[in-house]
């Protein structure tokens, strides 16, 4: 196994995760309840993991991941929702308030 990943975000290593499995790249999070602990151990030691479980596909996970990184959510700025005035950022296609969805 090889490490291919580490964030200091648990949604983003377990979304890491879930993008190479769809790519067909067998991937595994390790580490992604050891925040609790943190200040016990070196926080650099409780950050979550995204390892490959087939050293021969590192490089192609990397690829991947570096696209991942550097998607950006689009060209949309924040917006406020127009029934509870809301503010919701670019990547919301719905209000996290009310769930009123944007208008564009």
């Amino acid at each position: 196994m090889k490490r291919v990943y580490t964030s200091d975000s648990v949604p983003m290593a377990w979304h890491i995760r879930n993008v190479l499995q769809q790519h067909g790249v067998h991937s595994v999070v390790k580490n992604d309840s050891l925040y609790s602990i943190a200040g016990e151990i070196p926080l650099t030691e409780c950050m979550p993991e995204v390892w490959v479980c087939d050293s021969l596909y590192a490089k192609y996970a990397e690829k991947i991941i570096k696209q991942v990184e550097s998607t950006h959510v689009g060209d949309r700025v924040d917006w406020r929702c127009l029934k509870c005035d809301e503010a919701n950022f670019a990547n919301f296609g719905i209000c996290w308030n009310c769930g009123v969805e944007i208008q564009d």
